[in-house]
Order: structure tokens, then C-alpha cells, then sequence
């Protein structure tokens, strides 16, 4: 939060003795709260990049990788994986075997045996993983998960357990765990034979290239002939890199990395005499304090006004040098960002001796979390001009009334400020409503507003720190230049769109004030014919051929003219409406189809279904009575169901889907990608094909992150045996590309916008020139 200092009168030794003050006070407490840990951790990147070495070469890890899944039974294996692991390490003269890999529970008992006999009969000492985890998320006392007793018995026992701080990060890393009275070594600790005090964390080494640790795969060691060359005295450490099997964290340098990798780079610190002492923040600000003491009497003998700014730059220079010299030789290293801090705020304040604002008064912020509030951001946007306002409302705020107290809200609140501070305005992050935090946007991002939300959109991916709960929020965003109310309008218009982010915009003003209307109008709307169905053509890439369509509803309104889905769509399941509009659609479907299959057999069409119909099993009986009594094939239906509709309940989901699937409709799950999920969580559903969501495809050919998110999709749902569409695709290079990426099926405007049964019945049926036409 800024702070607003109080004005002074301006007599000279006063203002410079509140200069002292200020900047000394003010450091002192960045040191002691840990504010400004954000720019410590980038000036410790900085240094890690220039100092960074090779990993020693003495652990090497076993990854459990995508190509090891795709080679090897589905997940989880049977453990005489791990028995045969273990006997081809023991016999390559493997020193020690560590394994990240949750074993506290049995599986069959001649796997058990197998692999309790290949520990016990290891030429090399066998490290099984433990871990601490809450009892119940209302109690504090702790549990410990570890492996079964069979395996126990000739095996060390050692500590995995990842510490991320407040936001989300991981830097330290902990010789051992207590639970129960009981401690445990952590895995680095033993890899690298040393020993410390149970609980005592020490910082990752993060100038150790993690790239340069070797790496087997799983799949090539259990492959292997004979034992592999290279291992003789080394440390094995067996965990898991695939992306699908999750267990990553974010690394302040390297990003989301591995668990495994994590627990490899700590124990390279310890091998390597990496965990130097950490002298804190006071001893260097205690020499930035004496050498602008210094600086002052001289500048103020010579009357060198410019000598205080300059001094203050070449002691942070040193500063910054004599950390760097002192990492080098592994000595010891401190926190440099309260001392520059001090130098910043006292060179400013020296220089700017006049009044610079007034303290922030108590109707500026808000009681609960201690960030501006909205007035604040009215005062704050009239001193910075009009911009585009962001809006962020979170969800479940109700959930985080009942876990968290009123502190560990507020630290909630600072936590969540300090990590969304670099897309705003001045970095300063206002808390509007209970659940609603609002920023002007930086000026940077005003020409990229999608990458704007995208980027806010990663920052809530991770777990915030309430006290010391981590708490996962959702958030939906609304953007207006128009008004702090438009914003949060847009908000709460996503939220019920079920969309990430919306534009305030007349449409969203409009249908808030339609809603009523269209409740009442909705009845005549059927029975007139005002709601009827168009279709949008989708593009076999492989046979270059039409595949089929997907049916969409349209209202026409008599007063308001056309009326959007994402307006009306949720006005109808309010109005409990939703499941009849279905069927409406799927007997309008299949009499068109019926219609087109005789001229073009084969053809197929897709149907949407609300998330809330799969509970629904009189829905679901009359869904499937409908399609068998037509005309056409079961087989050319398909059933679109989004993603997170599945995922809501997936007990629930796998029973109807698999219902609706046994008749032989095909199961879709539309936007894939926008949810929570994972290729293999997807795969325990009975589904044919995924859709990836248009937010992906559109900017496929010109956003890396979406291309191997789009390539990788592709390439696991085929694994799979799953087809995949792309949806939302806009230009042939797009197109192109995805050919190239042996997607299957293509939809969106460049194929064609959605259009009329009568249209597609003489454009697209009647008329066989189908290449012509997208050409055109």
C-alpha cells in the first residue's frame, strides 16, 4: 500500500531530520516484515544468473515422464515397476535410490512382496518418502503419511515435504520434519549426508542449473538390457516430471518446475556447501545508514547538493558488488532491499524537501484488509487521468469467511495485492467491495488487454497464504473506461456468462436490465417460433471434407432484435426452461439432419447440454428416446458437455455421459483447456472427443505458451484415442497450423459463421464445391 506522508512545515533542519527518519524507520520495517521480498527475490535472480554453475553430478534423477506413461500400464503402476527399478540401480552400483513417490498405501500383495524383497535385497540404501500433512482443514494438528509397513522394514524413511511461502513460491527448503513428536530427515538432507537441526530451513541454490543434472527416464531404465553405465556411487532420485501427473511449484527463477527436480536442486545445495548463512537486512542497511551520514556532512561542507543522490547510487552499487562477491565464494549473503530502499527514499526525500502528500486518512482504505478503497480509487483516477478499470470478483468469498479469521484476511488481502501489484497502475492494487479488488490498468498493458487478463488469470492460479493457510480463490474479471460500477457490472456479467472476463459494454447493460423481460417473454418466445436453430459447418483436416455441424439456438425478439446465448441461455435455466429448450433443439436437429443424410449420408451433428441436465435423468431418458426414434444413426449425434459441467460432479457426469454413450451418441467435452482438469483425470470419463477452447486456437500461431498447450492436447488425447477439435479458428494460417499439428476436426468463421438449415441445405448439401467455397 502507498504511503501518503504528512505535510511539513518548511523549516530545514526539520524536513531533513524526517528524512532521517522516514527512510531509516521505513527500511527497519521492510526488513523486519519481509515487505519487499517480491524485488529482493529479482535482484536474487539477477545474481543467480551471473553466478550460475553446473549441478555436481552425484545425483541423478529417474524421471517418471510422459514417455515413460505412454510406454508403461496406465496410472498409478503396479509396484513391480519399482522392484525391478531398484534391481537395475542396485546392480549399476547406484550408491543410494530416493523415491518421490506416495507408497502409504497397499496395493496387491504380490507387488508389495516384490517390491519389499528388491529393498531388501539392495546392494544400495533405499530412501522411502514420508510426508505431513493437516488432519481436517479444521484442525491444526498434524498427520504422517508413510509408506506401508512392508515396505518400511528395510528401507530408511526420509522427509518430502515443500514449504512455498505467501506467494506461492518456493525458495527455502528444510532439513526435516517433526510430526507426532516424531522427526524425519528430509530426502536432500540424506542424499547429501548432512545433518541439521529437524524443522531449520536453508535457501535453494538457485544458480545451480537444474538443466545440467543428468536424467534417466523411467521407461529407458526398466528397458535397458543391462544395468546402465554411469551410476556407479551415484544418488538416484525416481519422481515424476510428467506434466499430467501434477506435483510442481514454482521456483522464484525457473518457474513451475517438478517436485522431484526441487528435491534434487536442495540437495545439490547441501552437497555443494550452498546453504551460506543469511546475514538479514540490517547489517547492510546499518552500512547503507553511515556511509549517507558520511555523504551528508561532506555534501553539506562542500555544498554538493547533486554528491547526496550520487553517494546514494555508488553505496548501492557496492552494496550490490559486495553480495555478489560474497555468494561467489559461498561466504554468506543478506537482504539488500531495505539498505536500497533507505538510499532510494532518503535521496528522494533529501532532494525533495517540500510537502509530498498527505497521510492517507481512514476513509482512503479499507478496515478489513488495510488497502485503499474505492474512493481511494476515485481519488487515484482523477489525479491519473481516465483509463480502463479492472474489476476482480472473487468467488466462494462465503468459504473464506468460515476458514479464515479476520488477520489471516488481511494478510490474504496483502498477499494478493503484492502478487497483482506489476499489472497496475503505480502498482497499487484497491480493495472495493468484501470480495472485490479493483486496479486502473498499467499503461503497458493498454494495448493488450486479452494478454492483460491472461496474465491476471496465472496469477490466481496459485495458492495465496491467509495467515498460515494457503487458499485457492477463483476470480472472474470486468473491465470498463467508463466507471468503477461498469467494471464491476462486467464482473459479475462474466461470472454469469461463466466467462473469465467481460468488456462493460451495452449488450452486458442491456441484458442486465432485460432479464425480467425476457423471463416473461420466454413462454411466447417458444410458441411463436422466436427462438430457432442455426448450424456451424466443422472441417475434417485429414479427409479435407465437411465432418458435420454443431447446432446453436438463436432468439429473435420482436422488440429487441437479436438477443445473445451467453443473455438469455442463463435467463432460461434460471427459469428451470432449460431442459425443454434442449429438446426443442435436438428435434430440430435431427429433422435437418434427417433431411440432409439423404443427399449426404454420414454427415453428423453436435448438440450442447447444460451442466445442469446431467443430473437430470428423466432429461437424460427422453434425450436418448429422441435420437433413437429418429431418422439417423445414434452414431452421427454428438452431445457437447463443457468441461467444467463434468468435472462438477464427476461421479454424477460419468453415470449419465456413460448412459447417454452406451446407445452409441458420442460424448464431446466442449472448451477444454479453461478448467482445472487433466488429460488423464479426463480419461476415467466415457467421452469421444475434446474440444479445445477458442481462446487457445485463435492465438495459436502467435502465442508459444497456447501452441504447446494445443500440440501437447493433441498429441495426449490421440494416446487416448480421442478425437480433438479446434474451435474458433479465424484465418487459414491458423488452419494451416493445425494440420500440421494433425488436429482433426476444424470450426470456426473462416470455415463459415453459423447459418440457417436453408442454408445449409443449399450452400453446403445441394452444392458439392466444397473447396471452392472456403476458399472463398
Amino acid at each position: 500500500m502507498k504511503i501518503w506522508l504528512l505535510s511539513f512545515k518548511p523549516w530545514e533542519a526539520r524536513r531533513s531530520a524526517l528524512a532521517w527518519v522516514i527512510a531509516l524507520v521505513s527500511a527497519a520495517l521492510m526488513a523486519l516484515t519481509g515487505v519487499g521480498n517480491e524485488l529482493e527475490q529479482r535482484l536474487q535472480n539477477v545474481r543467480a544468473d551471473l553466478l550460475e554453475r553446473p549441478a555436481s553430478g552425484e545425483i541423478v534423477i529417474v524421471e517418471i515422464d510422459g514417455k515413460s506413461l505412454q510406454a508403461l500400464d496406465s496410472w498409478p503402476w503396479p509396484r513391480s515397476y519399482y522392484a525391478d527399478a531398484v534391481d537395475k540401480l542396485s546392480a549399476a552400483g547406484a550408491a543410494q535410490i530416493a523415491f518421490d513417490v506416495d507408497f502409504s498405501s497397499e496395493s496387491s500383495r504380490e507387488h508389495d512382496e516384490r517390491f519389499a524383497s528388491a529393498i531388501a535385497n539392495s546392494a544400495a540404501n533405499v530412501i522411502l518418502p514420508t510426508f505431513r500433512q493437516v488432519r481436517s482443514p479444521v484442525q491444526r494438528a498434524y498427520v504422517e503419511n508413510r509408506p506401508i509397513e512392508m515396505l518400511r522394514q528395510h528401507a530408511f524413511i526420509a522427509s518430502v515435504n515443500i514449504h512455498p511461502d505467501g506467494n506461492g513460491q518456493l525458495s527455502r527448503y528444510s532439513f526435516g520434519t517433526r510430526t507426532g513428536g516424531i522427526a524425519r530427515p528430509s530426502v536432500a538432507s540424506m542424499l547429501a549426508e548432512r545433518s541439521g537441526t529437524i524443522e531449520r530451513t536453508f535457501a535453494i541454490d538457485q544458480s545451480i542449473d537444474p538443466a545440467s543434472i543428468p536424467r534417466l527416464s523411467f521407461s529407458d531404465l526398466l528397458a535397458a538390457r543391462s544395468p546402465p553405465a554411469g551410476l556407479t556411487g551415484k544418488k538416484v532420485l525416481i519422481g515424476a516430471t510428467a506434466i499430467e501427473l501434477g506435483d510442481r511449484y514454482s521456483l522464484r527463477r525457473f518457474g513451475v518446475t517438478p517436485g522431484v527436480v526441487i528435491q534434487a536442486l536442495a540437495a545439490e545445495t547441501l552437497i555443494q556447501n550452498a546453504d551460506i548463512p543469511h546475514l538479514g537486512g540490517f547489517l547492510p542497511l546499518g552500512i547503507a545508514f553511515s556511509s549517507m551520514w558520511l555523504l551528508v556532512q561532506f555534501a553539506h561542507v562542500s555544498r554538493r547538493k547533486r554528491g547526496v543522490a550520487v553517494g546514494a547510487a555508488g553505496t548501492g552499487v557496492a552494496l550490490f558488488g559486495s553480495v555478489l562477491v560474497l555468494e561467489y565464494y559461498l561466504v554468506a549473503t543478506f537482504a539488500g532491499v531495505p539498505a536500497l530502499f533507505f538510499l532510494l527514499s532518503f535521496a528522494g526525500l533529501h532532494k525533495f524537501s517540500s510537502t509530498i502528500g498527505e497521510l492517507e486518512t481512514s476513509q482512503m482504505s479499507n478496515e478489513a484488509s488495510g488497502l485503499p478503497n474505492e474512493v481511494a480509487l476515485q481519488e487515484f483516477i482523477a489525479r491519473h487521468g481516465p483509463g480502463n478499470i479492472v474489476a476482480a470478483r472473487m468467488a466462494d468469498f462465503t468459504d473464506l469467511l468460515v476458514l479464515t479469521d479476520r488477520a489471516a484476511r488481511r494478510d490474504l488481502f496483502g498477499n494478493l495485492s503484492a502478487r497483482l501489484g506489476f499489472l497496475a497502475e503505480d502498482e497499487q492494487i484497491f480493495h472495493l467491495d468484501a470480495n472485490t479488488v479493483g486496479w486502473l490498468v498499467k499503461k503497458d498493458y493498454q494495448d493488450d488487454i486479452p494478454g492483460h487478463f491472461e496474465t491476471a488469470m496465472a496469477l490466481f492460479q496459485a495458492p495465496f497464504m491467509a495467515g498460515t493457510q494457503r487458499v485457492k480463490i477463483g476470480a472472474t474479471f470486468g473491465i470498463s473506461n467508463r466507471s468503477v460500477d461498469q467494471a464491476k457490472v462486467a464482473a459479475q456479467q462474466a461470472r454469469v456468462q461463466d466467462r473469465k472476463w467481460c468488456w462493460d459494454d451495452a449488450q452486458a447493460a442491456s441484458a442486465i436490465g432485460l432479464k425480467q423481460i425476457l423471463l416473461v417473454d420466454l413462454e411466447e418466445a417458444i410458441r411463436n417460433n422466436q427462438l430457432h436453430v442455426v448450424y456451424q459447418p466443422k472441417w475434417n483436416l485429414h479427409t479435407d471434407r465437411l465432418q458435420g455441424f454443431e447446432a446453436l439456438i438463436r432468439w429473435e425478439h420482436p422488440v429487441y432484435g437479436g438477443i445473445g446465448p451467453d443473455v438469455f441461455i442463463p435467463v432460461i435455466e434460471k427459469s428451470g426452461r432449460i431442459d425443454s429448450l434442449t429438446l426443442f433443439v435436438i428435434r430440430r436437429t435431427l429433422s435437418d439432419l434427417a433431411q440432409w443424410d439423404r443427399q449426404r449420408p454420414g454427415l453428423g451433428c453436435a448438440v450442447n447440454i447444460s451442466a445442469r441436465l446431467l443430473g437430470d435423468s428423466a432429461f437424460v431418458q427422453q434425450a436418448i428416446a429422441l435420437v433413437e426414434q429418429s431418422e439417423v444413426a445414434n452414431q452421427q449425434i454428438t452431445f457437447e458437455v463443457t468441461e467444467t459441467a463434468a468435472l462438477d460432479d464427476p461421479e454424477l457426469s460419468t453415470v449419465a455421459l456413460g448412459k447417454i454413450r452406451d446407445t452409441g451418441i458420442k460424448i464431446s467435452i466442449d472448451d477444454y483447456g479453461t478448467g482445472q482438469s487433466t488429460m488423464s483425470y479426463l480419461q476415467r470419463l466415457p467421452v469421444d472427443e475434446i474440444k479445445i477452447d477458442q481462446s487457445f486456437v485463435k492465438t495459436v500461431t502467435t502465442n508459444r505458451g497456447n501452441r504447446v498447450m494445443v500440440e501437447s492436447t493433441i498429441e495426449m488425447a490421440h494416446a487416448l484415442g480421442l478425437t480433438v477439435v479446434a474451435e474458433g479458428i479465424e484465418d487459414a494460417e491458423c488452419m494451416r497450423l493445425l494440420h500440421t499439428l494433425r488436429c482433426d476436426i476444424a470450426q470456426g468463421w473462416h470455415i463459415s459463421k453459423p447459418v440457417s438449415a436453408e442454408i445449409i441445405a443449399s450452400r453446403w448439401i445441394a452444392d458439392g464445391d466444397e473447396q471452392a467455397r472456403l476458399m472463398a
